[in-house]
């Protein structure tokens, strides 16, 4: 004979259910939208004609990074709403420059409003700068802890930024199936022991006792259970949206 449900399991339920839906949706558009790490945020790149264009708020301030070709070279402009304006470009002088641990990468040379800022080598794949000596440039280490702040206005693009822009930046996704499993899991797990709570009890006495029944106690606690699963589950759901790759 089936159970009647109380008010509270037949709301666990139908919340169980709305969050599973919800977030497989929200899983699934967010993992369709590439974005880019940049400045502790992230950009959301898109098309303007022959340009790439990466948008985003940074440390309360809305910025743009552009990116297109000319000619040869590669031109990145950089804008903080409309009180900063930096132009780099990315030029490729002929000849090779021989890495300390191996191998050869072409010559590179990065300008920032018209001042050479970077010249050496860079490894197109990685983006990986080379000083003339062939030991790695470590500046992209320290701008990365000390660069950006709250206040741009002494902000100066870093050359490994306009490398990185000028070769196309790598990108991540918000949002992990396999977290979203496992909040599937913790919801399956929470919306049996919700709708068949005196099952549980029989399954797990059966054997110790004839005809048990739960105390009052019991199934006071079977409530808060039910309850604290579904909430395990929402928060993995969250934690799971959230989650970058």
């Amino acid at each position: 004979m089936s159970e009647k449900r109380t008010l509270l399991q037949k709301i666990l339920l139908g919340l169980l259910a709305a969050i599973t839906v919800l977030f497989a949706v929200l899983t699934g558009v967010n993992r369709s939208q590439p974005l880019v790490q940049w400045g502790g945020s992230l950009l959301r790149p898109a098309e303007e004609g022959n340009a790439a264009v990466y948008t985003s708020a940074v440390y309360g301030e809305d910025i743009a990074i552009r990116v297109w070709p000319d000619g040869a070279d590669t031109v990145v402009e950089f804008t903080v709403g409309s009180r900063l304006r930096q132009t780099g470009r990315v030029t490729w002088p002929e000849g090779t420059i021989s890495r300390e641990h191996g191998g050869d990468v072409p010559r590179i040379e990065v300008f920032l409003d018209g001042t050479s800022i970077f010249s050496g080598g860079c490894d197109r794949d990685s983006g990986a700068l080379y000083l003339e000596d062939g030991s790695r440039e470590i500046g992209p280490l320290v701008h990365y802890f000390t660069s950006y702040s709250s206040s741009w206005d002494n902000f100066a693009l870093e050359a490994s930024d306009v490398v990185r822009f000028a070769l196309g930046p790598d990108t991540v996704c918000r949002g992990s199936w396999t977290a979203y499993a496992l909040g599937v899991f913790f919801s399956l797990l929470a919306a049996t022991m919700v709708a068949f709570p005196r099952f549980f009890f029989r399954f797990q006495h059966a054997l110790s006792v004839r005809d048990p029944e739960p105390t009052d106690f019991y199934l006071a606690m079977q409530k808060v259970n039910w309850v604290l699963l579904t909430a395990v589950a929402l928060g993995v759901y969250i934690w799971g949206a959230t989650v970058i790759e």
